[in-house]
């Protein structure tokens, strides 16, 4: 059982050894984050023009009309699949009533 506890410990320590430094997100407190938000608000490099967000605009509405038809290509896939079981089920109790009919 100690055994078992040493190589855990020290496989920890060496993946903890492996994690790698440097700034992060974890590293910025709050206010740090808030005040470069503030000082990259304004900046000519952090506007958009008009014609950016429009372009943006019609991008996001060509994502949503691109996910709507994969979502209805999807249930026109499956309802076809559907289709097909049904005949097939409605056909084998066809058969079955036929098979009981003459008997």
């Amino acid at each position: 059982m100690k055994k078992q506890l040493l190589i855990t410990v020290l496989a920890a320590t060496l993946l903890g050894g492996c994690v790698a430094s440097g700034p992060s997100v974890g590293d910025y407190a709050i206010g740090d984050d808030s005040a470069a938000i503030k000082g990259g608000r304004n900046k000519a490099s952090a506007q958009l023009t008009k014609a950016e967000l429009d372009q943006h605009r019609r991008q996001r509405t060509n994502v949503s009309e691109e996910m709507d038809l994969e979502k209805q290509k999807r249930r026109n896939s499956q309802e076809k699949v559907n289709g097909g079981m049904n005949t097939a089920a409605g056909a084998l109790g066809l058969l079955g009533v036929a098979v009981h009919a003459f008997r």
